[in-house]
């Protein structure tokens, strides 16, 4: 059901995304093998990379230049690495570009579809589909666990990489699968999110006007500015633990749950307060955030 969803020739199940990106980083470079990464990778592509037997370096974010330069010292089969929407940053990554580099230098591109899955598309099938990249793309992983609202992880790839995984990824061989409540929470969400065209209409409307409102003037004269974003994931750079701390806390007296990202999760001097929109939020609610971010 999730491969034909999802146009591939096969989808295999993990437990979670965080299995699934250990599970195949960790097992595909062999010796003398390289990986390429995107310097703001979540840390579950970055544990497996570093299981693996592969030289791995990282790539500056969504810097293609960079990319170009580092597949040119490339050994071996080379892999590129990359989330679709950057879970921190909320931005996305240039696929069709960064296809078309790996495909010249003879590399395979890995897409982690967490934080598009449910929400890029039309049918919300991730950003490699909605741009008809995926039958060119080494595999995708799409996660249950976000716009879902479930839990578990699928790797979409040819049969090949699938029946290799289950012969070699240690976290799908060596461990408990799902329990049948959960794969059926799963496959409810699949019989449910693709016609869920209100919903993604709402969620853009609510992208739109964080996007009016990018910067923020404080009563107390500080400036804060959001990160660009065209998805869901609005944040805002408060520097400083304890000062992004601070405002979390003004919100959530005021009745609003949005969470600090403390350094070491991202750079010092990026702390910041990550806005999850949800699609029953309401302009209303993104209104009343905005005029409490200003009165701090």
């Amino acid at each position: 059901m999730i491969a034909k969803f999802h146009d591939s020739p096969s989808a295999l199940i993990f437990n979670s995304g965080y299995d699934a990106n250990i599970g195949l980083l960790s097992c595909i470079a062999e010796r003398g093998d390289t990986i390429l990464y995107d310097k703001l990778s979540h840390a579950s592509i970055r544990d497996g990379i570093r299981l693996s037997q592969g030289q791995a370096f990282s790539f500056a974010h969504n810097d293609l230049e960079d990319l170009k330069n580092k597949l040119r010292s490339k050994k071996g089969q080379c892999f590129v690495v990359t989330e679709s929407v950057f879970s921190m940053d909320g931005d996305m990554a240039p696929v069709r570009e960064m296809l078309a580099l790996c495909e010249s230098a003879d590399a395979r591109l890995i897409v982690d579809e967490a934080h598009a899955t449910g929400i890029v598309g039309n049918h919300g099938e991730g950003l490699i589909q909605h741009e008809a990249l995926h039958h060119n793309c080494f595999a995708r992983i799409v996660t249950f666990g976000k716009a879902l609202g479930c839990h578990g992880a699928a790797i979409l790839s040819g049969e090949l990489l699938r029946n290799y995984l289950i012969n070699f990824s240690r976290s799908f061989i060596f461990t408990t699968a799902l329990p049948p409540v959960a794969v059926a929470a799963i496959k409810t969400s699949y019989e449910i999110f693709p016609a869920m065209f209100a919903e993604r209409e709402q969620l853009k409307e609510l992208i739109n006007f964080f996007r009016q409102n990018q910067t923020i003037h404080t009563a107390s004269g500080k400036t804060f500015a959001f990160k660009p974003s065209g998805t869901p994931i609005q944040g805002l750079v408060v520097p400083g633990n304890e000062k992004v701390k601070a405002v979390a806390n003004h919100l959530a007296a005021l009745e609003m749950d949005v969470r600090p990202i403390l350094y070491p999760t991202v750079p010092e001097g990026e702390e910041r307060l990550r806005i999850a929109l949800h699609s029953f939020n309401t302009i209303e609610e993104a209104g009343k955030i905005i005029s409490a971010l200003k009165e701090i």
